[in-house]
């Protein structure tokens, strides 16, 4: 089983800005939810704990997981990186379009989701590759985990794939069941 959290919120968050690969900490209340988020992996053995490289992924592995010398940090599983329009309000960009499938909306924008997608999947045919009947944690963002969704139950029907964004702090899981 894949046990997936999504980091907790960050001032930005809070703000609707657009966080990428900006390193953001978590704020207090992103502090509360990760340890609310351990509560709902507390006494799960894992074989393995992946985490992005991200300041506020490392404290929501921190808080929710702990401390382990053996938590292994992927740059595969860190967010889509937003190149330009990092800092900006989702209401003052296309945000909707920058998660569309097809639309590619990459104007200023680092990544498309094509990209995206294609390092997503590849940790993910690596992690079934290897631990495939294992109990795994991975601590990741939301637009990672709106492509794993995608990745596990296919594209969203309509191609936006902010109808598979998952709040804060929450636990998704995933299992690879052929």
């Amino acid at each position: 089983m894949i046990y997936v959290i999504r980091h907790g919120q960050t001032d930005w968050n809070k703000q609707f800005k657009i966080q990428g690969r900006i390193d953001i900490p978590l704020n207090e209340v992103g502090i509360q939810q990760a340890k609310e988020a351990g509560k709902a992996i507390e006494g799960k053995k894992f074989d393995a704990v992946f985490c992005s490289p991200l300041t506020r992924t490392k404290q929501t592995c921190f808080y929710a997981y702990g401390q382990d010398d053996k938590i292994i940090y992927d740059a595969r599983i860190q967010e889509r990186d937003f190149g330009k329009q990092e800092g900006l309000r989702r209401d003052e960009v296309d945000f909707v379009a920058y998660w569309t499938e097809g639309t590619q909306e990459n104007a200023d924008c680092g990544e498309t989701i094509t990209q995206m997608t294609q390092r997503v999947v590849s940790f993910l045919d690596e992690l079934k590759a290897n631990y495939r009947d294992k109990d795994v944690l991975l601590v990741s963002h939301g637009g990672v985990i709106m492509i794993m969704q995608a990745y596990f139950y296919g594209p969203p029907k309509d191609g936006n794939y902010l109808n598979y964004l998952v709040t804060n702090a929450s636990v998704t899981t995933f299992d690879f069941k052929d």
